[in-house]
């Protein structure tokens, strides 16, 4: 199991301990649909604890390639449901950065119909 299926495992069970210790301390995450850039694990880990109602973590899939590793899951909250794409880069077995990508299920219309 690499760093980013332990940060994942560890958000859906609100362990904000053992989320923490996948990073390094000075992993860049970055949050494109919200404009947001953590530069410190801890403001990361901050910023996922306060978004609170989460009902639900499932992790859909993750692959991993050398380094680089992505993931898809899925959130349940009191604002609906959100699918997250994860691409993160390894360095020493902990993440050293990654960006997030989070998308509100019903948000768009279909593009079939």
């Amino acid at each position: 199991m690499n760093a980013v299926e332990r940060l994942w495992r560890a958000i859906r069970k609100g362990d904000w301990e053992a989320a923490s210790a996948q990073l390094h301390e000075h992993a860049v995450v970055r949050w494109p649909h919200s404009n947001d850039r953590f530069d410190r694990a801890i403001d990361y880990i901050t910023a996922h604890r306060l978004h609170g109602g989460r009902t639900r973590v499932d992790i859909r899939g993750i692959v991993s390639e050398g380094k680089r590793v992505t993931v898809w899951a899925v959130i349940d909250d009191e604002d609906g449901i959100w699918h997250v794409g994860g691409f993160y880069e390894l360095r020493d077995g902990h993440i050293a950065q990654g960006v997030e990508i989070f998308a509100r299920e019903g948000d768009y219309p279909p593009m079939t119909g």
